[in-house]
């Protein structure tokens, strides 16, 4: 079995994206050892080679696209939010142009461990690429269900984020008593409520401050960008945390990832491995996919510019989280239900 994985975000600097893949590949090695994955991405590729060995890594260029998808069996688009486009078409123009290339060479489409971030299914790109998947494996019950409505009949199903795989390998540190942790992301805008939540954390008397970064470039509303924009004082009580090593191993960047007593996010897979470290966790409610892993999780959510006292309820009805082991179960059976697809469709 040949697999093109053709998202193209991999390597772009989210710690969540590689936490995913290396879900996905654990279970792949586990039920298909003989399969064998391409990609193509615009983002430098050493790293990616190093951490991600067992993946035929690519440039991003029209002929390579083309020749990615002429030698596989299955294309896969695997992970994330493939059919957002509320901030720009850039994924959706993506996929279409690998739809094409999949239709011209007969090479059926998947997709697996995604889901979607808003109300993304009206946009007739989207219906035309969701019309041609053979098969769709979402991270989520609300996703499975959106997307059903626009899908031929018994080609959507939920499972669970591929991260969980990795995490019930590998679990990230318990949380710290005393510790709290911030990961913070608003997608390019500020932090509406960021005086009031972080006034709402230091009235719980934490020992510890940490404002983790789980993206490594220097977005715009992204963690290392609204630490630099932070008064001096609060820069200097919230210590930046980055625990990424570019190509090093997993396992390692894991070993330094500060798990806290509390955990305030708004980045959908620090809230996992806050639920595998057994953290309180906290979640800002900055789009649907984090509504729905509150939902999955059990744990509350707060709007973006919560006032003090509303960060405070919900850090005190937080309850540390067990780990979500069914979660795991369930992202390795879609894993398994695709591949037992994938074979049929190619033969």
């Amino acid at each position: 079995m040949r697999l093109h994985l053709g998202h193209h975000f991999y390597g772009a600097g989210n710690l969540g994206d590689d936490f995913m893949l290396a879900g996905f590949l654990a279970a792949l090695a586990g039920a298909a050892p003989d399969a064998t994955c391409t990609s193509c991405v615009p983002f430098p590729l050493a790293p990616l080679r190093r951490r991600f060995p067992a993946v035929d890594w690519r440039a991003y260029d029209d002929a390579t696209r083309d020749r990615g998808v002429a030698e596989c069996d299955v294309w896969l688009g695997l992970g994330g939010s493939p059919f957002q486009h509320a901030l720009s078409p850039w994924f959706v123009e993506h996929l279409a142009g690998e739809a094409a290339r999949c239709a011209a060479a007969r090479k059926p489409m998947f997709f697996l461990g995604v889901g979607l971030q808003g109300d993304e299914t009206a946009a007739p790109a989207v219906r035309r690429i969701v019309a041609q998947a053979a098969g769709i494996w979402t991270r989520d019950a609300d996703s499975a269900g959106r997307l059903a409505r626009i899908a031929p009949v018994g080609r959507v199903a939920a499972g669970a984020d591929l991260a969980h795989i990795l995490f019930s390998d590998t679990p990230p540190p318990r949380a710290a008593p005393g510790r709290v942790t911030v990961v913070a992301n608003f997608d390019y805008a500020a932090w509406p409520g960021q005086a009031a939540a972080l006034a709402a954390l230091d009235a719980l008397g934490p020992a510890e401050r940490v404002w983790l970064a789980q993206e490594t470039r220097e977005l715009p509303g992204a963690e290392r960008a609204l630490h630099a924009a932070l008064p001096p004082a609060e820069r200097t009580r919230w210590p930046l945390v980055a625990p990424e090593v570019p190509g090093a191993p997993l396992a390692g960047v894991l070993r330094g990832w500060p798990s806290g007593e509390w955990l305030l996010t708004s980045r959908f897979h620090a809230a996992i491995a806050g639920a595998w470290s057994g953290s309180r966790v906290v979640i800002i409610g900055t789009n649907e996919k984090l509504h729905a892993v509150a939902r999955e999780l059990g744990c509350p959510v707060v709007p973006p510019d919560a006032p003090q006292a509303v960060v405070t309820a919900a850090c005190h009805a937080a309850r540390p989280l067990a780990a979500p082991r069914a979660a795991a179960g369930q992202a390795r059976m879609a894993c398994a239900a695709f591949l037992r697809s994938a074979v049929a469709a190619a033969a």
